[in-house]
């Protein structure tokens, strides 16, 4: 019998999920330093729990809901408060400067219309694009079943082409 392959180093754990959490974040606060600050936030509160982590837990789930709870607090200090960015300061970078600013309008009409989606959806949407987990995995972590997981999705899938074919 094989032993049992060595955990992941928290190191490694960083190296390979710091991107897609920050995705993930990015989506959930529209904007790149709070998405930044909040990425920190649970990289940090991880390591703060990080010896208390059974060799078996798959980190991205686990990472993924530090990462939720984190943007929780945020979202509830600032009770609803919507800051905005100043306009263009969000630009895409590129060699062809026409391309860069329609991609940046492109990616910014996605952005509008994944925040439009209702929470759930949202969540469920993005945990399962930008964090790449099975619905099991969203379902545990959302505490519902994996037929409602599929079917939030179903919903965010429907209302974003909708709202994407309505811009066109």
């Amino acid at each position: 019998m094989a032993p049992d392959p060595e955990p992941p180093s928290f190191a490694e754990v960083v190296r390979d999920h710091w991107v897609p959490v920050f995705r993930f974040l990015r989506h959930l606060v529209v904007d790149d330093h709070d998405a930044e600050e909040l990425t920190q936030e649970t990289f940090l509160r991880a390591w703060r729990g990080w010896a208390k982590v059974r060799p078996d837990t798959r980190p991205r789930p686990w990472l993924l809901k530090i990462a939720r709870n984190a943007y929780l607090d945020l979202y509830r200090r600032r009770q609803a408060v919507r800051f905005q960015g100043l306009p263009g300061e969000r630009t895409a970078t590129g060699t062809d400067p026409g391309r860069g600013i329609e991609v940046s309008e492109e990616a910014a009409a996605v952005r509008a219309a994944v925040e439009q989606l209702p929470e759930t959806a949202r969540l469920v949407f993005l945990l399962r694009v930008e964090g790449e987990l099975s619905f099991a995995e969203i379902a545990a972590e959302l505490g519902t079943s994996e037929e409602a997981a599929r079917w939030h999705m179903h919903q965010a899938r429907i209302k974003l082409l909708a709202r994407m074919s309505l811009r066109e």
